[in-house]
């Protein structure tokens, strides 16, 4: 997974559209996908958006800072699934959480939504170790790899919490609770002390 922390707010945008295989993404600026976000109806099931939800809890839970439900993660997905995905995406991603879905049906006998916190990341934790293995380059093929990032071993799923992850450090809740201002220019520190409330910045160069 690239380091979305070396991004900017712009990049991790563009990024996110990528993931969603938006395209040109017409119609797409950040406004109007936070007023999509907003609309009273999802667009996805009601089964469904519990899904997402409970996956972006376990990714993202909520600690010391917001978590993905906090910060509307998955209404923001909704709005993305719905008015800028493209139909191969959408599907990739919804086979990535129907996945997981059964998985918790197979091993615990109910939906992934329906497990407890502590559940739901026991269930989560080893498979996304799993989907998560790198897959080789094939030989040639590593320049064009570097570009692109990592292969996994499940596509599906790594282009779901990568997407899950960009949507929550876009968002007001994680710039204002989870990162910190650094205001530039400024005074310059060559060292920092590390402490408990030392967090990622969130700068004119993020954000």
């Amino acid at each position: 997974m690239n380091d979305l922390m070396a991004l900017d707010r712009r990049s991790l945008i563009q990024q996110m559209l990528a993931l969603a295989g938006a395209g040109a993404a017409v119609g797409f600026s950040p406004a109007a996908l936070a007023k999509a976000a907003a609309r009273a109806k999802p667009y996805l099931s009601p089964t469904h958006y519990a899904l997402v939800t409970a996956v972006a809890d376990t990714i993202i839970p909520r600690t010391d800072t917001p978590g993905a439900v906090d910060a509307g993660v998955p209404a923001t997905f909704d709005a993305l699934i719905a008015n800028w995905a493209s139909p191969d995406r959408r599907h990739q991603l919804s086979h990535a959480l129907g996945e997981i879905d059964a998985l918790a049906r197979e091993k615990k006998g109910m939906g992934f939504a329906q497990l407890s916190a502590t559940e739901r990341l026991a269930l989560l934790t080893p498979y996304d170790a799993e989907a998560l293995q790198v897959v080789p380059s094939p030989a040639g093929g590593r320049g064009l790899s570097m570009m692109r990032g990592p292969t996994f071993a499940n596509p599906g799923y790594g282009k779901l919490k990568e997407l899950i992850v960009i949507l929550y450090y876009i968002s007001e809740t994680a710039l204002t609770h989870e990162l910190t201002y650094d205001h530039t220019p400024g005074e310059w520190l060559p060292s920092v002390p590390v402490t408990p409330d030392t967090r990622p910045s969130g700068g004119a160069g993020l954000f």
